[in-house]
Parts: C-alpha cells; sequence; structure tokens
C-alpha cells in the first residue's frame, strides 16, 4: 500500500474563531466611535504660544501648521514663539506677526466705592510685529527650516518639540538624505541571505564538520599554549599579574579546563553523531524542498511586507484611540521672562474606559501579529507537507496553504496566537513593572528585583518553549487536520521521545538564512511528526488508526530516512528506493506507486 490519502479537511476548534470574530468586531466598534469623538490632529499638530492647538481648536481651525518666527537680535527663538499658518512659508517674501519678548504686568482694581476690595491682576503683555518669513519645509504638522541648519537645531533644542518627535525627525531627515545607501544596504542583505542558502545547499555537511574539527584543534591547541607558556616564564602573561608559582599554576590550571573542555565536547560529539547526522539531512532536505517549490523564495519578503502594512493599519486605529483622550497642560509650567506660564506643554488624560479601551487594542494587535505570524508558518508548513509527504504538485502552494489556513484552521492558528500574545504580554508587564519598582529616591528594592525577574524569566522561558512547541503542531495540524490541543499532545510525545535529536533538528532549523529558515522548519517539523509514527508502532502498540502500517510506510519515504536515522533501535526497514526513484505508472499522480 501507499503513503496515506491526504485527509479530508475540517474546521478545527470552531470556539476560538468565534472568539477571534467577536474580539475583531469589537475592534471595529472601538475604531469607529473613535473616529468619531477623536481627533488625530491632537496628537500631530503643534500648539501656538497662546496655547491653541492649530488646526484644532476653533480660533486657529482653518490654520493646522506650527511656524516659529524669525530670531530678532538677542531675542532669541523661545519656547512661546510658535504661531499657527495655513501653509509653511517657502521663501523671505511672506510677513507675519509674531510675538515679541514678554513683558510682565500688574493691574490693581478696586471693587467697591470704600476701597475695602481690590482685584489683582498679574500677567504678561508681549507685543506683535511683523517679521519675515524663512524658507521651511512642512512635516508632522510643524515647519522645519529647510536652509538654515542651525536654525533647524535651535529649533529642535530650545522649543518644545518632544524628544522623540525629534528623533523620529532627525531619523526621517538622515534616512532622506541617505535613502540610496539604504537600499543597497537592504538589497545586500537579502542577496546575502540567499548566497547563504546556496551555501549550506551544497557544502552544509562539510562546514559543519570544519567547525567541530576547528572547536577540536582551537581546544587542544590553547591546552598546548598553555602548557608551553608554563615551562617559559618569558612567554607566561600570568607574570604581569601574579607571582611566577601563582603565574605557573594559572597556566597550568587553563591548560587542564582546555583538556577537559576537549573531553566534554568529543564526548558530546561521539554521543551526538546520529541526532547530528539527522540535522545534516534535514538541512539537505530543506534545500531540496526549496528547489522544488520556488514560491518559497519569495513567501518572507511578501509575508513581511503584508504584516508590516497591517501592523501600519493597527498602529493608525490605536492613534485614532489615544485621541479620544482629553488634552490638558502638564503639571509644571513653563517659565518665560520670570512669568510662568501654564498650558504650552501638554498630555493627554483618560478615563477608565478610554484606558479599557487602549488596553484592549493593544491585545488585539499583538493578537492578530501573533496570527500573520503563525499563518506563515502555516502555509509553509502546508507547503512541505504536500510536496514531502503527499508528493503533489500545486500550481501555488503557498498561496493553497494560506487558503487553507484561512478557511479551515483558522481557530487553531487563533488559538496558538493568543496563548502566545498572552506570555508576551505579560512578560512586558513584568518588564515594566521591573523599571517601575523603585522609591521617591529612585533605588530599587533587591527584593522586588529579584522577585520580578525570576518572574519574567519564568515567563520568557515559557513562552520560547511554547514557541519552539509551535512550530511542530503548525506541521501536525497541516498532516493530519487536527485541532490545537490534539496536535499538542502528538508533538510533545515526539520531542520528549529524543529531546537530543529534536534539539539539534530545531537549532539547525533556527540558523536559516533569510528565506531557507521558515522552510527548514516546516521540514524539521515533518521529520518529528513522521518520527511520531515509528514510535507509537514500537512503544504504544498503537493499531486503531493504522500508525503501524503508517510506520512502514513513512520508512519508504525520504522523511522518515532521515529521521529514523536518529532512532537505530526503533527505525524499520529502509533499502526502499527513494522518492526520486519510485517510477510512475501512466496516468499516475505524483503520490507513491502502489
Amino acid at each position: 500500500p501507499g503513503y496515506p490519502p491526504r485527509p479530508k479537511r475540517k474546521c478545527t476548534d470552531r470556539f476560538c474563531i468565534v472568539l477571534l470574530v467577536a474580539f475583531m468586531s469589537g475592534m471595529g466598534y472601538l475604531y469607529r466611535r473613535a473616529r468619531a469623538e477623536g481627533d488625530l490632529a491632537k496628537l500631530t499638530h503643534g500648539f501656538d504660544w497662546t496655547g491653541k492647538i492649530c488646526g484644532v481648536d476653533e480660533a486657529v481651525r482653518d490654520k493646522p501648521l506650527l511656524f516659529w518666527c524669525t530670531p530678532n537680535g538677542e531675542e532669541g527663538l523661545t519656547l512661546l514663539d510658535g504661531i499657527c499658518v495655513a501653509r509653511c512659508p517657502s521663501g523671505r517674501s511672506e510677513q507675519f506677526f509674531c510675538p515679541g519678548p514678554a513683558v510682565p504686568f500688574e493691574v490693581k482694581e478696586f471693587l467697591d466705592p470704600y476701597h475695602r476690595k481690590q482685584e489683582v491682576v498679574i500677567g504678561m503683555r508681549r507685543n506683535l510685529t511683523q517679521k519675515p518669513s524663512y524658507p521651511s519645509v512642512e512635516a508632522f504638522g510643524y515647519c522645519f527650516p529647510k536652509e538654515d541648519l542651525v536654525l533647524l537645531q535651535s529649533v529642535m533644542d530650545r522649543t518644545y518639540v518632544s524628544s522623540f518627535t525629534r528623533q523620529v525627525i532627525l531619523a526621517g531627515q538622515g534616512a532622506a538624505e541617505s535613502w540610496r545607501f539604504l537600499v543597497l544596504v537592504a538589497i545586500a542583505c537579502i542577496v546575502i541571505g540567499y548566497a547563504f542558502l546556496f551555501v549550506i545547499w551544497h557544502s552544509f555537511e562539510k562546514l559543519v564538520y570544519g567547525l567541530i574539527v576547528a572547536v577540536h584543534v582551537a581546544l587542544l591547541a590553547a591546552a598546548g599554549v598553555f602548557l608551553f607558556v608554563s615551562f617559559h616564564p618569558e612567554h607566561n602573561f600570568f607574570f604581569t599579574y601574579f607571582s611566577p608559582p601563582v603565574a605557573r599554576m594559572c597556566a597550568w590550571a587553563c591548560a587542564a579546563l582546555a583538556v577537559l573542555f576537549w573531553m566534554l565536547f568529543a564526548f558530546l560529539c561521539c554521543q551526538g553523531r546520529e541526532s547530528l547526522a539527522v540535522t545534516i539531512d534535514s538541512v539537505t532536505a530543506t534545500c531540496e524542498v526549496i528547489a522544488e517549490i520556488p514560491s518559497m523564495l519569495m513567501q518572507p519578503l511578501l509575508h513581511s511586507a503584508i504584516v508590516v502594512v497591517a501592523l501600519l493599519g493597527l498602529v493608525y486605529g490605536f492613534a485614532w484611540i489615544l485621541s479620544t483622550g482629553k488634552v490638558v497642560p502638564l503639571g509644571e509650567p513653563l517659565e518665560q521672562s520670570g512669568i510662568q506660564i501654564a498650558g504650552v506643554h501638554r498630555n493627554l488624560e483618560f478615563t477608565d474606559g478610554q484606558w479599557a479601551s487602549i488596553a484592549y487594542w493593544l491585545f488585539g494587535l499583538v493578537w492578530i501579529f501573533e496570527i500573520m505570524n503563525a499563518l506563515g508558518q502555516f502555509a509553509i508548513s502546508h507547503a512541505v507537507v504536500i510536496n514531502t509527504v503527499h508528493q503533489e504538485e500545486e500550481s501555488y502552494p503557498m498561496l493553497h496553504g494560506y487558503v487553507v489556513g484561512i478557511t479551515f484552521h483558522l481557530g487553531s492558528i487563533a488559538f496558538c496566537a493568543f496563548v502566545i500574545g498572552c506570555l508576551k504580554l505579560a512578560a512586558a508587564a513584568m518588564s515594566f513593572v521591573l523599571n517601575q519598582a523603585r522609591d521617591e529616591q529612585g533605588v530599587q528594592s533587591t527584593v522586588a528585583q529579584v522577585l520580578c525577574c525570576c518572574c519574567l524569566c519564568t515567563v520568557a522561558c515559557i513562552e520560547r518553549v511554547l514557541s519552539m512547541v509551535n512550530d511542530l503542531i503548525y506541521t501536525d495540524v497541516a498532516l493530519r487536520s487536527c485541532g490545537y490541543m490534539q496536535a499538542a499532545d502528538h508533538v510533545v510525545s515526539v520531542a520528549a521521545s529524543n529531546p537530543l535529536t529534536y534539539a539539534a533538528i530545531k537549532a539547525a532549523a533556527t540558523e536559516r538564512c533569510l528565506c531557507g529558515r521558515g522552510v527548514g522548519r516546516a521540514v524539521s517539523r515533518v521529520r518529528s511528526v513522521g518520527r511520531r509514527f515509528g514510535m507509537f508502532s514500537d512503544h504504544d502498540g498503537v493499531r486503531e488508526h493504522g500508525l503501524s502500517e503508517r510506520a512502514t510506510h513513512s520508512c519508504r519515504t525520504r522523511v522518515s530516512n532521515y529521521v529514523m536515522h536518529g532512532y537505530r533501535a526503533q527505525s524499520l526497514p529502509r533499502q526502499q528506493p527513494s522518492r526520486q526513484q519510485l517510477p510512475r505508472e501512466p496516468g499516475q499522480s505524483n503520490s507513491l506507486r502502489p
């Protein structure tokens, strides 16, 4: 009999699909309400010297841009010299009314004819005078000097543009000036990634064994060097820090450590030679799968572009959520010419409901981001399963993988992404608490720091382990069309059966370059899932679903041949020809011939 046919696809983890749809509906409701109540100009537009937000407040609604007046004499550029304009001036011919230096004043007035009540008004007076403009360019709602770099730096240093905005503007200006270099760097990175794939395709085995030999030589050479310097004091650099007997003992100790490390490394090489062979075969098979499915070469680039566009859309929606907050002045006022002026620097205040909306949207952002990454990994796993296990050719294997993932297994993917997202948010929250665990003097409690670090490391470790397991779960879902929990149970049993081999394959898959990384993981997952059949047939005696029969057939394929090499005590005969050598009968598909 041939290899088991492709399973009939069914919708998995339906409850998670319902939860995802309901959650995204809630995000849509929050976005619509934010568009009705918020205003992005609160976040992006500046405010003039009177405290009005350009383009937002009624008095300056038709003037959305902030322009800093030209410094005049010794006045310099002050924090309050910004004015709202309809457009940024492009030359020096325009004139604007700009505020002059602040002059404090005090007005006293009696409120009754008997002079028993008095009202005192204290404030400042600024005369408006016309000043010429200068060439400027619009960016983020501000008019920045275009030609006068000294003036631009003065604006950055002495105005109320926030440090983050300042960094963004300066970074954008630098990127605009050197965009050609950045494009060349991006292209070079992509070319280097594909070149690395070409190298591991043709000489990965030589590269691995060459590195192993280099480590052996380096450790033995280090031991020899330390022994040499122990008998030649003129070359012993420990004499610089210690007395001659101590320096000689240090050299001997270092030589002994080098020999000990060499013995440990040699022992690991001997014990893990089978796992190393499985890893090399897995990498070689990865390159073969990429050659058979050329569309995988472009999948990482296209998937990254889609993820970036989706994230930009989610961040745009998050900005609308933030814009629903109330603009209030900061607690500490500015001081200008001896007068304290509040309401120039502003902040956003949120109600409890608005904070809940912000938290809701942030969690949705992380969840959707993880769903898209998981969907990309599933598409790769599905394409590898179709090509390597079922041996069928498709016109658009990657596109078909995305369609299958969205149509049938979106619930399982959402479940996995939900767990990963919760762990990442928990780790981020603990990191924030760790940074905030300080008293009024800024001293951090040692006990609080240790507890937070332990919790943070625990959550990060769980998230890392779960991410590694998920790489195999996607393949099990694609291979068996089962739910997340059922696939997780299968995968854990596979990884626990031989952790050394699994770790070796995982390490090889993790070290993939730009386009080979995801495919390498997928091929490694297919091999690990294939091991499950052989393991069950030998240990558990499972016969109800034909697993023993599948184990026999899996040994006829290249997938199990590579993986079963790490399980020689449990493997079945592997003398059958490989997939490329199997003849096909007329009219037969690319599946194995009976």
